[in-house]
C-alpha cells in the first residue's frame, strides 16, 4: 500500500476508501493490466483458417512477451499461493478466455466442414501451447526479448504443424 501511495500520492484513508484490503488493491491492479493485455487477444476471427491462426498466435505471443504480459505472469505465479481465487479468476479471464475464443472460431470452421478436430477447446489450447512453446518461459527467466523474426517464425511453424494435423486437406478446399 505504501508503494502505491508513493507513486500516486494521497493518503491511506483515501486508498482504503477505494480498496478495503491489500487483496482488493492487488485484484484491481491485476484486472487493469489483464484488460489491457487481453484486448490484443480478440482479433477479428473472420478470415481463413491460416490467416486467423497467424493473427491470433502472433497477438497472443506478443502479448505474453510484452512488458505488461511478463509482469502480470510473474506477479500471478508469485501471488497465486496467497490469492488462489484471484489466480483462478485471472486464468479464467486471461489464458482461458483466449483459448475459449479461439475454440469458438475452430468450432465454426468444424461446422463448415473445413476442420477435422473432435474437441475444439482442446485443439485451441494445444495451438496456443505450441505458440507459447519454450520461448515464453525462456523470456520470463532470462528477460531477453526475442526478435520479431523469432516470434513470427515460431507462430508460422505452430500454424503449419496445427494445420497439417487438423486440416490436412486445407489447400485442396
Amino acid at each position: 500500500m505504501d508503494q502505491v501511495l508513493a507513486r500516486t500520492g494521497g493518503s491511506k484513508r483515501t486508498l482504503y476508501n477505494h480498496f478495503a484490503s491489500k487483496e482488493d488493491l492487488f485484484a484491481a491492479i491485476v484486472t487493469s493490466v489483464s484488460d489491457r493485455v487481453l484486448a490484443a487477444l480478440r482479433p477479428a476471427l473472420s478470415g481463413g483458417i491460416r490467416e486467423t491462426l497467424v493473427t491470433m498466435g502472433s497477438g497472443y505471443l506478443r502479448v505474453l512477451l510484452s512488458p505488461d504480459g511478463l509482469a502480470l505472469y510473474r506477479a500471478m505465479v508469485s501471488e497465486a499461493p496467497h490469492f488462489p481465487e484471484l489466480a483462478r479468476t485471472f486464468f479464467d479471464n486471461g489464458p482461458g478466455r483466449a483459448s475459449r475464443y479461439l475454440a469458438e472460431f475452430l468450432q465454426e470452421k468444424k461446422l463448415e466442414g473445413v476442420l477435422s478436430v473432435d474437441d475444439t477447446q482442446c485443439a485451441a489450447e494445444q495451438f496456443l501451447g505450441m505458440v507459447r512453446g519454450d520461448l515464453h518461459l525462456a523470456t520470463v527467466l532470462s528477460n531477453r526479448k526475442p526478435t520479431d523474426r523469432q516470434v513470427d517464425r515460431i507462430v508460422e511453424s505452430a500454424v503449419e504443424v496445427f494445420l497439417r494435423g487438423a486440416a490436412p486437406d486445407l489447400d485442396a478446399r
